[in-house]
């Protein structure tokens, strides 16, 4: 019999980071320390339901602690710190985010060390990848509960559940093992019906807000904000332009069907909502005088869905915020761009685009990418953010099952055409819970030795008609080392004697990898905060 109140004090963890070192030595992306905006958003709600909050950045308070191992460079908190937070913060309960899935080995590791330490402690994953393999997940014996789709309600209904005011049936989206056996909650939820075994298409009652305006704002007063500050990385890649920054979102899911994309896996099925826009403003104004900062970034899903939407947000932050940037690191739909909308971007110092392209074949774009892209736009669209200032990246994607040779040729081809400041070319990766997985599982497409559990987007996972794994790879790797090399050039050329470390972590040199140097900001120095 669980007593009431047993469970109040809730320790929740981001975990470590990850970069993977290519074979001749050189990271495959630079490291990141973004503010976790989703544990924000639970501890906001679990606060406001009168539960003690405490949280523990693994990633952020961590670093520049850095360790070599198995072919990748891991971040953050040692074993030892971990374990004396944990015994320092007296949780009755652990809650921990496993947004991607390279990272699910690690977080499993970090599952058995506290339960060797702290076995009466109950642990509970959530974020995107235990959303897409939750029985997989829960194979794990370290792992007590999962949490699946969007967290912030269904873990104060979890937490009631524990402390007997609620029934374990009356938690949305649980999957918690019963005399050894793995079970969920899931049964009164629509499963998906087109065939593809995506899960979480049409869910109903689950714990998701349907209006998201009234959610507490992000608990960030118990982050450690100057740990991602003195990061001075932005997500997305590169240098922040204001040191105070921050994240948010103006909208949650997307409307678009992508195959391989795990936004429903989080949001539902076009489980798209829109804030009021005088509500993104007010939570502008909060972060501004509140935390001081200089710099936003949208992490929505899809922030440029509804046109008119966004056109009157941008006109209403120019207005009120001309001092503050912002960009959008999530990929940008071609379609959603015009001159107007280009327009009003840089009105409001929106001063970075990330262009998600992802294939040039037209023909695949119609087969797998629900987005429709029309590739004869991406030109014009990159040239005019580029007259504006702008900066922008193109992101594109290889491998789709049954893509040919040639259309992926089509693709690098686009790719390396294009007058953008950078572009990132990924194999196509299927990630558990979406339709490409299944797909691939379902047809017998994975390549040998696949393993949900050790994802890179750098390695090809899908059997395609006439290109090998290695062909891909060496795809991919040759484009991505032909830019590199012009970009270092480039930046030894500009920076001359003025180089500095890409990374603080030794172990690059130890590997081979030689420091770069950093093309000069446009804004000064004196201008961040």
């Amino acid at each position: 019999m669980i007593t009431k109140g047993l469970y109040n004090r809730v320790l929740l963890i981001n975990p470590p980071g990850k970069v993977y070192v290519l074979p001749d030595g050189t990271p495959a992306h630079r490291k990141h320390c973004t503010p976790p905006l989703g544990l924000a958003y639970i501890a906001a709600n679990l606060l406001q339901n009168g539960y003690e909050v405490q949280v523990m950045d693994i990633l952020a308070e961590g670093y520049k602690n850095e360790i070599f191992k198995n072919h990748s460079i891991l971040y953050g908190l040692s074993t030892e710190d971990i374990l004396a937070r944990i015994e320092k913060a007296k949780p009755d309960i652990i809650g921990i985010s496993v947004l991607f899935s390279f990272l699910i080995m690690e977080v499993v590791e970090l599952c058995k060390t506290i339960k060797e330490h702290f076995p009466a402690i109950p642990i509970v994953l959530g974020g995107q990848h235990p959303s897409g393999a939750p029985e997989d997940v829960m194979k794990c014996e370290h792992v007590d509960f999962v949490i699946v789709a969007e967290a912030d309600q269904s873990m104060v209904f979890f937490l009631e559940s524990l402390n007997g005011r609620l029934s374990r049936y009356e938690v949305p989206n649980l999957y918690y093992r019963e005399n050894g056996e793995i079970k969920n909650t899931l049964s009164k939820h629509t499963p998906a019906t087109n065939g593809m075994g995506w899960s979480y298409y049409n869910l109903k009652n689950a714990g998701i807000p349907n209006d998201i305006d009234k959610l507490p704002f992000p608990a960030w007063d118990i982050f450690p904000l100057e740990d991602y500050w003195n990061s001075d990385v932005r997500i997305g890649g590169g240098d922040v332009v204001r040191k105070r920054h921050a994240v948010m979102i103006s909208t949650r899911g997307c409307p678009h069907a992508c195959n391989f994309c795990t936004s429903p896996l989080m949001s539902g099925y076009r489980g798209y909502r829109m804030r009021k826009n005088e509500e993104v403003i007010r939570e502008i104004r909060w972060l501004v005088s509140k935390y001081d900062v200089g710099e936003i970034a949208f992490l929505d899903d899809n922030f440029f869905v509804s046109k008119p939407r966004v056109k009157r947000l941008l006109k209403m932050i120019a207005e009120e915020f001309p001092n503050i940037y912002f960009h959008v690191p999530g990929g940008t739909e071609v379609n959603a761009l015009d001159h107007e909308m280009i327009d009003l971007l840089a009105e409001a110092h929106f001063y970075k685009v990330q262009i998600a392209i992802e294939a040039a074949d037209q023909g695949v774009q119609n087969a797998l990418i629900d987005k429709k892209v029309k590739i004869d736009r991406v030109p014009e669209m990159i040239d005019y953010l580029k007259s504006k200032g702008i900066e922008t990246r193109a992101l594109f994607m290889i491998g789709f099952p049954g893509e040919t040779r040639a259309q992926i040729q089509k693709t690098v081809d686009l790719a390396k055409s294009l007058d953008v400041d950078d572009f990132y070319i990924s194999i196509v990766t299927p990630l558990p819970g979406t339709p490409i997985y299944d797909e691939c599982l379902q047809k017998g497409l994975f390549v040998d030795g696949f393993d949900v559990n050790k994802h890179r987007y750098s390695s090809a996972k899908i059997k395609l008609p006439d290109t090998t794994p290695d062909e891909l790879e060496k795809i991919r790797r040759d484009v991505w080392l032909e830019v590199f090399n012009e970009k270092r050039k480039k930046m030894q050329s500009i920076a001359g004697d003025r180089l500095r470390k890409f990374t603080d972590v030794s172990d690059y040199e130890r590997v081979g990898f030689t420091s770069l140097g950093n093309i000069p900001k446009s804004i000064s120095q004196k201008d961040k905060k």
